[in-house]
């Protein structure tokens, strides 16, 4: 049996499909190598970047492959792009002993060696980044062509130095032409690096049992974590994005990084667990949540807006406008998701913390009788979550009785918190506000003598006890957190230098610490002046508009789809002030 292989013409592309077809015969198929060059080998005299990475040396092979006149494809991996084309899939993934970067400089200068100003080809947005990260006083300058062809650029003095990965230097027998290999810790990377990808059609079957003889299940899993972290970002292969995985077991361990261009300032975040997939979004969101968006667009990778046809009416009012998030960084990431989804760029500005309160006797006495009370009642999300970290250390293995407590959430957002730890909710108001909230549960049902548990914030409001007791309700009002402002870092504020077009308040805590930043002489002060400012629900906006601060937009749901909607509807029609 022969089947057609079809690949770039560079050497060590050619060195790969060499690779891939001796596994082959090994199990009696032959391969005809079938060259075919692409629109990058076409393009030498631009930076890859300015003429589009995505699919760059793929997408021709592709077109071959999914018109049936080649049986399968090889490819460097992290060439390829994240999300598998029409019709077409990775079939096996095999061949990486090396993910590291090699530095070769001319004289054989070690990266701490090169003099200021040195000249270093790359057009590798993620190497640059982590080069200046390491060396600002270097010079980045683009370069182009294969591995030998830049080697020659570095010897003849056109450069004074060159990045590469240190798999194709060795592939190609030019071991002895590495100056330096780099550390994985400052130069991760980028996704599926030195591995091999052999492509076929979907439909094929014969072809992909075939290629899963070859495929190596521990590296495909390492990859499809490394590949789905970038593709949960939203950036492509030439994004300042770097990944390195490792299979330890049945877990993969995950290292993730997000770089400003001029490397100044990086998003580092790292996890593990069982499923690639799952990882490489928790971490993205993670990385999201502290501030990857930003630094993506900056680089001119702005993430990309939903598949065409699937956009609501806020994902086009959004477009690349950039919007600042007040929530605790750690509590920022699906904001952030849905703000990107939604062709925005989030600004995160945490302006308040969470703490749980240390003295918890309180509620553990409420949580040891927890069977005795006939609601719970919840008007935060930090509320649910503080309360269900207490219930799981207090009384692990806690199961709940259908009926008792029953449970109310102030909005869909608290709702959602309460259900992701497996808290059913029996009861969300029309309205969400605390005190509608209230309202709306004794006119459901009567409240005489009934017990209710409101675990809340330190600093929270006391409409909604106060009416549950007029109601005849027993209420145990439980502080179990409480907020406090945070100081912004030059850092946090630099990010607003650019502009800002919207600012998202989630609580009244997060409005009276900006306006305590925003007094005169304070960090905030005449920044962000023509902002729009939003809020989520009734409560945050009547706490905004008490504190001074013009309110454009009210989310009528206490919830972040209700936000995004308000914030939406509001950018698209003409622009001013509502309040």
């Amino acid at each position: 049996m022969t089947i057609r292989l079809g690949t770039r013409s560079s050497r060590l592309a050619l060195w790969q499909s060499g690779r891939v077809a001796s596994l082959l015969r090994e199990r009696g198929i032959e391969c005809d190598l079938v060259p075919i060059e692409t629109r990058g080998d076409d393009i030498t005299d631009r930076p890859l970047p300015e003429i589009g990475g995505q699919g760059l040396f793929t997408e021709r092979i592709e077109s071959a492959l999914r018109e049936s006149r080649i049986d399968i494809a090889v490819h460097s991996l992290k060439d390829l792009p994240v999300e598998d084309p029409h019709e077409l899939c990775v079939g096996a993934v095999l061949g990486r002993e090396e993910v590291r970067e090699v530095l070769i400089s001319r004289g054989g200068k070690s990266l701490e060696q090169l003099p200021p100003g040195a000249v270093i080809g790359s057009s590798s947005t993620r190497r640059e980044a982590q080069l200046l990260a390491r060396r600002p006083d270097l010079v980045v300058k683009p370069i182009r062509g294969n591995v030998e062809t830049r080697i020659r650029k570095v010897e003849s003095g056109e450069y004074d130095g060159t990045l590469l990965a240190g798999a194709g230097v060795l592939r190609l027998g030019l071991g002895g032409k590495i100056t330096q290999w780099l550390p994985l810790s400052d130069f991760l990377p980028a996704p599926g690096q030195g591995a091999i990808a052999v492509q076929c059609r979907a439909g094929d079957a014969a072809t992909r049992r075939l290629l899963a003889g070859i495929d190596e299940p521990s590296l495909h899993a390492e990859t499809d974590a490394e590949r789905g972290f970038l593709r949960a970002l939203g950036g492509g292969c030439s994004a300042p994005v770097g990944a390195f995985a490792r299979l330890d077991g049945s877990r993969v361990k995950l290292t993730g990084r997000v770089s400003a261009l001029d490397g100044r300032r990086v998003v580092d975040v790292a996890g593990e667990g069982a499923d690639p997939a799952e990882l490489a979004a928790r971490l993205a969101r993670r990385a999201l949540g502290e501030g990857a968006a930003q630094l993506m667009a900056a680089a001119g990778r702005r993430p990309p807006q939903r598949a065409r046809g699937t956009e609501g009416p806020e994902s086009k009012a959004l477009a690349g406008l950039r919007v600042v998030v007040t929530r605790p960084r750690e509590q920022a990431a699906d904001l952030c998701r849905m703000l990107v989804d939604a062709g925005a760029v989030p600004v995160v500005m945490p302006l308040i913390s969470i703490e749980p309160l240390e003295d918890t006797r309180g509620l553990d006495e409420a949580i040891g009788r927890l069977e005795s009370y006939d609601w719970l009642v919840f008007v935060s999300a930090n509320g649910a979550e503080c309360f269900a970290q207490r219930l799981a250390e207090a009384r692990p293995g806690f199961e709940w009785s259908p009926g008792r407590p029953q449970t109310a959430a102030i909005g869909p957002g608290t709702a959602a918190a309460l259900e992701r730890v497996g808290i059913r909710v029996d009861f969300l108001p029309s309205t969400s506000t605390g005190a509608g909230l209230a309202e709306e549960l004794a006119r459901r049902q009567p409240l005489v003598e009934r017990r209710v548990l409101m675990p809340r914030a330190l600093e929270g409001r006391p409409d909604a006890a106060a009416i549950l007791r007029r109601s005849g309700a027993v209420v145990d009002d439980i502080p179990v957190y409480r907020t406090g402002p945070v100081a912004l870092s030059a850092e946090d504020l630099s990010a607003l230098d650019d502009g800002v077009d919207a600012v998202l308040f989630l609580s009244g805590s997060a409005v009276a610490a900006w306006q305590g930043q925003a007094q005169a002489g304070g960090p905030l002060a005449g920044r962000a002046g023509d902002a729009v400012v939003a809020c989520i629900g009734p409560s945050t906006a009547a706490a905004a508009r008490s504190m001074g601060l013009p309110v454009d937009v009210e989310a009528p749901a206490h919830s972040l789809e209700g936000l995004l909607s308000a914030l939406g509807e509001h950018f698209a029609r003409p622009r001013g002030r509502t309040s």
